[in-house]
Order: structure tokens, then C-alpha cells, then sequence
């Protein structure tokens, strides 16, 4: 890829998952810092960071995909809109998502939201670093997955 093009495929990447990715951080931080203040257990923060996080980025992506896909379909009876919404977004959801999810969520991130607090100090700190750090391979299979779904789109 020439600079232009990376410069790009960057700027439309960022604007598709910042805002979703924001969303994650904050929720992830504050359920696992109350936890973690209540329990004193890294497993239990880690665990409710993780469900913050999941709130918080695809509650973001699926109510982006709902409302697309509702102005799409905005012609069809009640019943064909309805379901036509809910397969193509889930549809999208999963081609984008699965493979990283599964990856990210069995194997990565519990590891790294684990271990970083324990290591890094302050809680906080050690906790932001192990996510960004599952963050960024996350991402790999997501921005993957985002292609492969535009290149089915454009067939």
C-alpha cells in the first residue's frame, strides 16, 4: 500500500471505532476500578472490565448497525423491515467480530487484564495498559474482518 492509501485505510478505521472504542475504555475502567475498590480480587475487575467493555463497544456498533440498516430497509412491510434489519446487521456484526472476539476474548484479553494491574501500578494504569494491549491485537482481526465484509459488500 503507498502512503496515501495507508493514510486512508487509517483515517476511515479511526473513525469507524473510536467512538465505539471510547465508549468500551470508559465502561471497562469504571467496572473494573468499582470492583476492584469492593473486592480487592484482580480476577473479579478483570471480569467486570471486561463486561464494561463489551457493554459499552458493542452497544455502540449494534445500535450503528440497527439504525443503517433501519434507514435501508425503511420501505419494506413491518414484519420483512424487521427481519431484514436484524440479519443484516447481525450478519455484519459477525463477519466483522466473530474471529477477533473469539481470539481476543478466550485468549488475550483475560491474560493481559489480568496480569498488567499486577504488574503496573497504579491499579488503573496496569489495567489500561493490559487492555490497549489486547486492544491492539484485537484489532487486527476486527480491521480483517471490516475488509473482508467490505469486499463481500462490493461483489
Amino acid at each position: 500500500m503507498n502512503k496515501q492509501v495507508t493514510k486512508h485505510k487509517f483515517k476511515e478505521w479511526l473513525h469507524r471505532y473510536l467512538i465505539a472504542e471510547l465508549l468500551g475504555t470508559l465502561l471497562a475502567l469504571g467496572f473494573a476500578y468499582i470492583s476492584f475498590v469492593h473486592t480487592h480480587s484482580y480476577i473479579i475487575a478483570a471480569a467486570a472490565g471486561l463486561l464494561g467493555e463489551g457493554i459499552g463497544f458493542y452497544g455502540y456498533f449494534i445500535t450503528a448497525e440497527l439504525v443503517v440498516n433501519g434507514k435501508a430497509y425503511r420501505s419494506m412491510p413491518l414484519l420483512k423491515r424487521l427481519s431484514s434489519i436484524i440479519y443484516r446487521s447481525s450478519t455484519n456484526l459477525l463477519v466483522e467480530f466473530a474471529p477477533a472476539e473469539v481470539i481476543d476474548t478466550i485468549f488475550v484479553r483475560p491474560f493481559l487484564m489480568y496480569y498488567a494491574p499486577q504488574h503496573l501500578k497504579p491499579y488503573a494504569l496496569g489495567f489500561i495498559v493490559g487492555k490497549f494491549a489486547a486492544d491492539g491485537i484485537f484489532y487486527i482481526f476486527a480491521i480483517s474482518g471490516y475488509e473482508l465484509k467490505r469486499r463481500i459488500r462490493a461483489k
